[in-house]
């Protein structure tokens, strides 16, 4: 019965985040306002051109993750066997929760209430942020399906080597580098953590349970270590891309605002000059 229960909790929660994706994405669309998903058309053409603006401060970074990420992989096998040795039921009872933390649903509704909490509170910040989560979240998991299906590799459950790939490839267990829920977790947390950098718990509170997905999905046997090294730098990287761009506009020019009234319901529009 707890896991019929716990499978209509994950229904209910992924046609919630996606109603609320749909509902935010419908309202942006009607008022011409923080529209996530034209944001992410967007930043996706942007990332397009990123190798052609790597200039001499910024080969060394991306130089050393790369360099990195290829140190963790030589490690791929030896941290899989840590994980399997070091697993409990206990630690199987909370890698159930936390995976949650990087579901494409629970990321959405987690933003889409950040963005309704915003409005509600007049805090236009808040609102503003989460929005831009929902639209890292589609631009980073857009790269990261193609990432899937253009690499190929093998799970590690599957017991194939680390070094198993089968391009252009989407069968689940095809689909480990990179990995979705890290990518997922990460792009929105970086959202948080860069629009409210001038704190550091809001970065530390983001960074820290996203790192936590990223933990589970090698304790729970579904991604080698690499994949989540890269799905985590792929999140950010795109996080924080989104947030410079963001800073780098205008802020949004017009906002709206429900009214009510004894006989009457409209709304009010105002314009920032």
């Amino acid at each position: 019965m707890a896991h019929v229960r716990h499978d209509h909790i994950n229904k209910a929660v992924t046609l919630g985040g996606t109603a609320l994706l749909f509902f935010f994405t419908s309202c942006a669309a009607v008022f011409g306002i923080n529209n996530p998903v034209t944001g992410a058309v967007g930043d996706l053409g942007y990332l397009a051109g990123a190798p052609a603006r790597i200039n001499s401060s910024s080969i060394y970074p991306v130089a050393g993750i790369i360099g990195a990420g290829l140190l963790l992989y030589s490690f791929d096998g030896q941290i899989r066997r840590i994980a399997l040795k070091n697993r409990t039921s206990g630690l199987d009872g909370v890698s159930k929760q936390v995976v949650k933390l990087g579901n494409g649903a629970y990321d959405i509704a987690i933003a889409g209430a950040g963005a309704l909490g915003g409005y509600l509170a007049s805090d236009q910040k808040l609102e503003d942020t989460s929005f831009l989560a929902m639209e890292s979240f589609l631009a980073a998991n857009a790269i990261g399906t193609v990432g899937k299906y253009v690499v190929g590799r093998s799970r590690p459950y599957t017991n194939d080597r680390k070094n198993m790939f089968h391009p252009f490839n989407m069968k689940t267990a095809r689909t480990s580098f990179p990995s979705g829920h890290t990518t997922s977790a990460f792009s929105v947390a970086a959202v948080y953590a860069g629009a409210y950098s001038d704190s550091f718990w809001p970065g530390a509170v983001a960074y820290g349970l996203a790192g936590l997905v990223a933990f589970q999905r090698v304790y729970a046997d579904k991604h080698w270590a690499s994949d989540v090294f890269f799905g985590a730098a792929l999140g950010t990287a795109v996080g924080r891309t989104v947030v410079a761009r963001a800073k780098s506009k205008r802020p949004a020019a017009i906002s709206f605002m429900p009214i009510y009234a004894p006989g009457y319901a409209g709304a009010i529009a105002t314009r920032r000059f």
